[in-house]
């Protein structure tokens, strides 16, 4: 009874008041199977189960404020419909802000944002998955959310712009350090790796099916570049990104190439360092063995491209991407490249559901001296959007 009284009261309001939120998302998993094997090892068992892509629900709306003014805002959160990786269902954890929104002169934004390489990007990357091999994952693992401030422009003969800014106090969480006890004790200034501010610039430009898109990101302490006497300092990241194609007349042409450096990595050899990083004062810091994941300071390169065709509902399409050797404290690191393809098609029901299929393999090297770790996967999954 008290359920129906809700209702017919949801009823008697106001049509304005309701008319301008939007109730949008996408719910897409699919069945995964993977396993790998390591040089010298026995092929690890087969991992399968319920994979969920990226599902997610949000809720977004405006007020014309006049003279081509609008107030916007969005809530959008994950849903995991298959294993979370440990992961959790949170609100607004996705993109979620407010803001202003004028026809000529752009929109202003507050809030949790896509930086330029998420919001925009990931083209080359035309795949639905959640294990790596069966997509573009390492390739567009440089996708982030920061909270900040961000400018997007409104489009000039098919050119626009964005940046973004997130304070240092935003990314730590207003974490200033403490004051050093002991010398067993953090520095004074401990901030941490990647505490530091973050800029993201986006350029975008589309002409009769042409695109061609460039991210860059500038991270403030993402890493530390280790001294042979094991003092270290702090080392500025950088994320550059450049996507270029086809999409019309039933062709899909995809071209991606990034350079990052001393941010996150391909190889596991920079993303599994542990250091324990210690800034007692000045802008050098100690460096021990400890349990702290951290960046140390490295480059890498990678390239990537995918090519599909529309044959009626159906689309098939393949990927190759490679990255190349890293280089570490400005060595370059043997047999630290890797290699992928993904192959398989998608199937549209309708123009909000999709089937998809697809098979991936993946080489990566390990370092000198520690083999190659090869990945094989399938996965079949379902999307819907509404």
């Amino acid at each position: 009874m008290k359920k129906t009284l809700i209702a017919l009261a949801l009823t008697t309001l106001p049509v304005a008041a309701m008319a301008e939120v939007v109730l949008y998302g996408q719910m897409k998993a699919g069945y995964e199977v993977n396993s790998s094997k390591v040089t010298g090892e026995d092929r690890s068992p087969y991992l399968n189960g319920i994979a969920d892509y990226g599902s997610r629900i949000g809720f977004k709306g405006s007020e014309d404020l006049g003279n081509g003014l609008k107030a916007i805002w969005q809530v959008e959160s994950a849903i995991h419909l298959g294993h979370s990786n440990g992961g959790s269902d949170g609100w607004a954890n996705r993109d979620s802000f407010i803001g202003l929104q004028h026809d000529k002169f752009g929109t202003v934004r507050a809030g949790r944002i896509s930086n330029a390489i998420n919001a925009d990007m990931d083209v080359v990357d035309a795949w639905e998955y959640n294990s790596d091999a069966l997509g573009l994952g390492k390739f567009t693992r440089t996708d982030a959310r920061y909270v900040g401030i961000a400018y997007d422009s409104p489009e000039w003969a098919g050119f626009n712009f964005s940046v973004l800014y997130s304070p240092r106090d935003n990314v730590n969480g207003g974490h200033r350090g403490h004051k050093k006890e002991s010398e067993k004790d953090y520095g004074e200034y401990d901030l941490g790796i990647g505490s530091g501010d973050k800029y993201s610039l986006g350029l975008n430009y589309k002409n009769s099916g042409f695109y061609a898109k460039y991210g860059f990101d500038y991270l403030k302490n993402s890493g530390v570049k280790i001294h042979d006497d094991l003092t270290a300092e702090f080392k500025d990241g950088q994320v550059h990104r450049l996507e270029g194609g086809y999409d019309a007349n039933n062709w899909f042409v995809g071209l991606g190439y990034q350079f990052t450096k001393n941010t996150s990595s391909h190889s596991s050899l920079v993303n599994d360092s542990h250091i324990n990083v210690i800034l007692p004062e000045g802008d050098k810091v100690s460096a021990n063995v400890g349990d702290h994941n951290v960046i140390i300071d490295n480059s890498a390169q990678e390239a990537a491209l995918t090519v599909g065709y529309h044959f009626g509902n159906v689309f098939p399409k393949i990927s190759y991407a490679h990255g190349w050797d890293v280089k570490i404290n400005g060595t370059k690191e043997k047999n630290t490249k890797y290699d992928q393809i993904v192959l398989g098609a998608d199937y549209d029901f309708s123009k909000r559901t999709t089937a998809n299929v697809q098979a991936g393999w993946l080489r990566e090297g390990l370092g000198e001296d520690e083999g190659k770790r090869k990945t094989t996967a399938f996965g079949v999954g379902l999307k819907h959007t509404f």
